[in-house]
C-alpha cells in the first residue's frame, strides 16, 4: 500500500506541471495575436498616408496639365500669383547647390513656399492633410544646335500626407511640358 499513496502526491505535481504549460502557450498565442493586431495598425496606416500623398499627387498633375497651356501661365515663375516655387537651394562654400533633401524639413511646407493642400469640392481639407509643392526644375532649349525647338519646362512635384496613427509619405513625381 506504500506504493499507491506515493502515486497520489504524483498526480497532482503532473496535473499542475501540465497546467503551467497549457497557461504558457495560451500566453505565447496571445502575444503573437496583439503583436499581429499592431503591425497590422502599422501597415493601414502606412497604407493610408501612401494613399492620401498619392491624390496629393495626382491633384498637382492635374492642376500642371489644367494650367500648362493656360493664357495666364499660372506654371511660370515669373508670372505673378503663379503656382510654382523656384527650386529649393542652399549655398554651400559660396556656390548655390540644389537641396534634394528640402522636403525632410517640417518649416518648408508653409503656404510661403506655395505649398497647396487638397481640399475635396467643399473646400474642406481631406484626412490626413495631403498637400504639394511644385517646384520649377528649369528650361531646357533641347540638344538640336542652331534650330528653333519648343523649350520644355520641368517641373518637380513634391507630396506629404499624414496617416491617422502618424506615419507620414512624401512623394515626388516629374513633369514636363513644351513651352
Amino acid at each position: 500500500m506504500p506504493t499507491n499513496v506515493k502515486q497520489r502526491g504524483m498526480a497532482l505535481i503532473m496535473s499542475l506541471v501540465m497546467v503551467v504549460i497549457i497557461a504558457m502557450i495560451g500566453i505565447a498565442i496571445a502575444q503573437q495575436v496583439s503583436s499581429g493586431r499592431k503591425s497590422s495598425a502599422v501597415h493601414q496606416d502606412h497604407s493610408m498616408s501612401f494613399s492620401r500623398a498619392t491624390s496629393g499627387i495626382h491633384e498637382a498633375e492635374f492642376v500642371v496639365r489644367q494650367q500648362a497651356y493656360h493664357e495666364d501661365a499660372l506654371l511660370n515663375p515669373d508670372t505673378a500669383n503663379n503656382l510654382v516655387t523656384p527650386a529649393f537651394t542652399h549655398t554651400q562654400g559660396g556656390v548655390v547647390v540644389s537641396n534634394d533633401e528640402w522636403w525632410q524639413d517640417k518649416d518648408n511646407w508653409v503656404v510661403g513656399n506655395k505649398m497647396t493642400s487638397v481640399t475635396d469640392s467643399a473646400g474642406s481639407s481631406l484626412a490626413g492633410e495631403p498637400r504639394y509643392i511644385i517646384e520649377d526644375g528649369g528650361v531646357d532649349s533641347g540638344l538640336v544646335l542652331g534650330v528653333n525647338v519648343p523649350k520644355r519646362r520641368f517641373l518637380r512635384i513634391t507630396s506629404k500626407a499624414e496617416g491617422t496613427g502618424g506615419a507620414v509619405t512624401y512623394l515626388q513625381s516629374y513633369v514636363a511640358f513644351m513651352e
